[in-house]
């Protein structure tokens, strides 16, 4: 707790080991599991690709090098970061996450995938094998988490390369396993809309099983990801591939008919700032009044109705124009993360840094740091 605050993580990462695919990857693939790469900054290879996304190209592995000076120059964050890239092959054990939710004062965490994001988000990787990698790590994930099952809780990912899969692999990680979150990327695979009708089963499974869908950003990646045209420049990479990606995700969720069609379905936007909202609800609101194919998306509420009645969207710990954002939206769909162990967390002072901001009053602090969270995740 902080100041007498029950906080919850929105989402908190892990370093995933490379341990993971030969313990949890079903047989018939462990010889195409990730691999360590061991060359320059690239950390693993799976299906002849560079994992991070890219990294070995020249250009991403000079940005990529700047970004880690940047990270390692110093302080508890720095600190942070030095140890888990040392063991990155090690992966991030649970005594560490629970050690640094000390820190910060956070009581429950949502833990979602780091690597695993690059890996299982590549368009024309199989889907069956996609499937498998997506078991593999619910299935490690589900084992970290059963270190403190009260305090860590299990964010799932799923194959969205063939939507059949991914509809299975839902259902496995939450009757199974006890998964809270359905973890999508920001970014179309394959080129398919979020809104496209293939998705329906899952979204119809995920209303019936009561569980949230988390849209959650990655830099770049072996798909339609716009900070593909950038890979020398990390800075603009990162400003489009986080929140602007999450920005079309949020806009075809709020356009699509998906929110209509599944009335009782929550959906978050993690990671991507939470400052653009109120123009972009504008945006889509005047857009939707004057051109919406009302009959073809099976849709008649404008999409601020849908966001307000049916998701949440992440604050940055420091976030400076997050007031605004509750000025003009109201404070019923904000949630926190802090986005550790990375190195662009505000880690140990995450929490610190958002109680800090004086226009909060403490009822939306509150209201942020657990009760939204709470009712996005269904924990209690």
């Amino acid at each position: 707790m902080k100041q007498d605050l029950r906080v919850m993580d929105s989402d908190i990462h892990v370093f995933e080991p490379l341990s993971l695919w030969a313990e949890y990857l079903e047989p018939r693939f462990r010889d195409r599991a990730p691999k360590a790469a061991g060359r320059g900054p690239i950390v693993w290879e799976v299906e002849g690709k560079a994992i991070p996304a890219f990294l070995d190209q020249p250009e991403r592995q000079r940005a990529w090098r700047v970004r880690m000076r940047r990270a390692l120059s110093g302080g508890p964050a720095a600190d942070a970061l030095k140890a888990a890239l040392e063991r990155r092959m090690g992966g991030t054990q649970p005594e560490d996450m629970l050690k640094a939710m000390d820190i910060e004062g956070i009581d429950v965490s949502i833990v979602f995938r780091t690597l695993a994001g690059h890996i299982t988000t590549i368009d024309d990787m199989e889907p069956a094998f996609a499937a498998a990698l997506c078991r593999a790590f619910n299935r490690w994930l589900f084992d970290f988490c059963k270190t403190d099952a009260q305090r860590l809780k299990l964010a799932a990912i799923v194959p969205l390369q063939e939507p059949a899969l991914a509809l299975e692999e839902a259902r496995f990680a939450v009757r199974e396993l006890g998964a809270v979150a359905l973890v999508l990327p920001s970014q179309p695979i394959k080129g398919r809309a979020l809104y496209d009708r293939d998705y329906d089963p899952l979204w119809a499974a995920a209303q019936q099983m009561d569980v949230a869908i988390a849209f959650h950003g990655i830099h770049v990646g072996y798909s339609e990801h716009l900070a593909r045209r950038y890979l020398d420049n990390l800075v603009l990479g990162q400003a489009v591939g986080q929140p602007v990606e999450l920005m079309l995700a949020l806009g075809s969720v709020l356009t699509g008919g998906i929110l209509s069609r599944f009335p009782r379905l929550r959906m978050a936007f993690l990671e991507g700032n939470c400052s653009w909202l109120p123009w972009w609800l504008w945006a889509l609101d005047e857009r939707w009044e004057k051109w919406a194919d009302r009959s073809h998306f099976q849709q008649q509420e404008k999409p601020s109705e849908l966001f307000a009645r049916q998701c949440f969207i992440s604050i940055e710990p420091d976030e400076p124009f997050a007031s605004h954002v509750v000025a003009e939206l109201g404070d019923d769909n904000l949630v926190l993360s802090s986005d550790w162990p990375h190195d662009d967390s505000s880690y140990p002072h995450a929490v610190d840094n958002f109680l800090a901001q004086a226009p909060l009053s403490a009822e939306t602090k509150r209201k942020v740091l657990w009760d939204n969270c709470a009712r996005l995740y269904q924990v209690d």
